[in-house]
């Protein structure tokens, strides 16, 4: 029996294939850039943290939203931060040509967003804008069904209160300070801040920023939400499952559950001692990147 071998292209006729993947492709990727970026776990996204960071306190790798930009969105593109912080997703929106705008309520992380958009090198082609807003007040601001991605963090409800009071007693002299560097600020005081409510204020305030973004969103554009898990034990929850409820309240606005992702944090957070010695806790040492995706209506 003959054997069929692969033919081996030339580089132009590589370069080609390439060209012609890129151009079927809704984002530009080519069939092997896809496929490596289809891990659903990831330890490769952390980057150097520097002062307006560490001013935020919560902030997400400049790489992180780099990806997921590429991967949900192609050039040209709208991108929408409503919960901006600092402009991380403006910069990943700038490195990667597209256009961003960004929503902040709190006036102290405002220069830094808009420092952001004074350093873009695109010149014209990349529109990015910060507006100094909160949230809820998105359709006041953005056309519908005009943003083919959002990426954002949100505040975890009042887990910022309860992580700066924790940090001053139980962990003042931990590795979750110390050797984690780890910088916990609340972000303010106004009450519509979503890092002041409690946590079933939390997600109903969710539930009315979830339904206009999806009327902002386009047929077939997608919502990335970074978040983590969390305990609350003084209160007797040992877990809150925070990226179940936050997919349940996008399924509620009509958005499908597209796909979750880890972020395996652990090679930058060291183990701490949790419930020691009469309870046994894992350390939450990983985030969830949870998915959702507006139906395309066909």
């Amino acid at each position: 029996m003959k054997k069929f071998t692969k033919k081996e292209l030339n580089p132009e006729e590589q370069k080609e294939k390439e060209r012609l993947q890129r151009k079927k492709s809704f984002n530009g990727l080519t069939a092997k850039e896809w496929a490596s970026l289809s891990k659903n776990v990831w330890n490769d996204v952390s980057s150097p943290r520097v002062k307006k960071h560490l001013d935020h306190g919560a902030t997400f790798p400049e790489k992180l939203a780099n990806r997921f930009i590429q991967m949900y969105s192609g050039e040209g593109d709208l991108v929408l931060d409503p919960f901006l912080g600092t402009g991380t997703t403006l910069e990943a929106c700038r490195n990667t040509n597209r256009h961003g705008v960004g929503i902040e309520l709190n006036e102290r992380f405002i220069p830094y967003a808009k420092e952001v958009c004074k350093q873009s090198t695109l010149g014209n082609s990349v529109n990015l804008q910060v507006i100094h807003d909160d949230c809820r007040n998105m359709l006041n601001h953005l056309e519908e069904e005009s943003v083919q991605l959002m990426v954002t963090s949100p505040p975890y409800a009042n887990f910022i209160q309860r992580s700066v009071e924790d940090r001053k007693k139980t962990h003042k002299t931990s590795l979750i300070k110390h050797a984690n560097k780890s910088t916990v600020n609340q972000y303010s005081e106004k009450e519509e801040d979503f890092g002041n409510l409690g946590y079933k204020e939390f997600l109903e305030g969710l539930k009315d920023v979830m339904t206009k973004l999806y009327k902002v969103t386009k047929k077939g554009g997608y919502n990335v939400w970074v978040v983590k898990d969390y305990r609350d034990t003084k209160n007797k929850i040992p877990y809150i499952e925070f990226h179940s409820d936050l997919a349940k309240i996008g399924e509620e606005a009509g958005f499908k559950y597209h796909d979750l992702i880890v972020w395996d944090q652990t090679g930058q957070r060291k183990l701490v001692l949790l419930g020691y010695p009469s309870v046994f806790y894992t350390n939450q040492n990983c985030s969830f990147l949870v998915v959702l995706r507006k139906p395309n209506g066909n």
